[in-house]
């Protein structure tokens, strides 16, 4: 990719057209989240919406006894054939033939890259050294503008089962372009651990370069209150009073409201717009 075709925006690609694609996070996780956190609390609201939430293109489950792992798909909602993960063996889908099929009708070369796991994209693979850690393949691609990545984590403030754990991980999608990871880590012997197509399976969040090269330097702490510098200090005394006052309620939120609306102020001649994301209760 050169410089002259980078995306300006984030795109997702998907090897399998039945699929649902990836959604932005909503603030309030389509409703999870309790109705004081999503009124009142932006910064959950904020990390709730960032980013966008990823879904597994079948409904499946998976299991690990201690020394071995196995996968099923689901039907009912109940595993129909369980099959080993042991030895680096791939879990396959049915419908991933029809992703073979398509490249071939579609006169593409490169449908050869699908050879080592019998001619169509593999699904599921396990950690020959450590069965408890899957690869789920999504058949999900993307491609984001140039220095910009993707941030790969469990989706912000889901509630979690604690059946299993998604590993984060940071991919340079400007240039890289394979699967998206999707590394679970199942945390519990015996158990049955469910997947859905239409629930998410983890999200992905856009990051630039200089972030990540920010959090690679070392940081500042000033250690002891005499150590603070006294605008620091000075930020401090009246955030909390603010925060102490009965009669006040959410400084934050309001706050954040007064500044987002100032960033946002439209040029002489444009129209107004409303700003999103805001609570209107505060």
């Amino acid at each position: 990719m050169t410089e002259t075709d980078a995306p300006s925006e984030i795109e997702f690609f998907s090897l399998y057209p039945d699929v649902r694609e990836p959604e932005l996070g909503t603030p309030d996780l389509k409703g999870s989240l309790s109705a004081r956190a999503a009124r009142v609390c932006s910064p959950i609201t904020t990390a709730s919406g960032f980013g966008w939430h990823i879904y597994p293109p079948a409904d499946f489950a998976v299991r690990w006894d201690g020394m071995s792992s196995e996968w099923s798909l689901l039907d009912g909602n109940e595993p129909i054939a369980w099959q080993s993960l042991t030895g680096a063996r791939d879990g396959l889908l049915p419908e991933a033939r029809g992703v073979r099929g398509a490249i071939e009708a579609a006169g593409l070369d490169g449908g050869d890259v699908f050879d080592k796991y019998g001619g169509v994209p593999p699904f599921i693979q396990a950690d020959p050294r450590n069965p408890h850690m899957l690869e789920v393949i999504t058949g999900l691609l993307a491609r984001t503008p140039a220095d910009w990545w993707l941030l790969v984590r469990s989706v912000p403030n889901w509630p979690s089962s604690g059946e299993f754990e998604i590993l984060e991980g940071i991919i340079e999608t400007d240039w890289y372009r394979s699967y998206i990871p999707t590394m679970v880590r199942l945390t519990q012997q015996n158990r049955i651990v469910r997947f859905y197509r239409h629930i998410p399976i983890m999200a992905v969040q856009p990051v630039s370069r200089a972030t990540v090269r920010m959090a690679r330097r070392a940081a500042t702490t000033y250690r002891g209150v005499p150590s603070f510098p006294d605008g620091v200090w000075d930020e401090f005394v009246t955030w909390r009073t603010r925060k102490q006052d009965p009669n006040t309620a959410a400084t934050y939120v309001k706050e954040q409201r007064s500044r987002n609306k100032r960033t946002a102020e439209p040029r002489s001649g444009e129209p107004r717009q409303r700003v999103s994301g805001a609570s209107e209760e505060v």
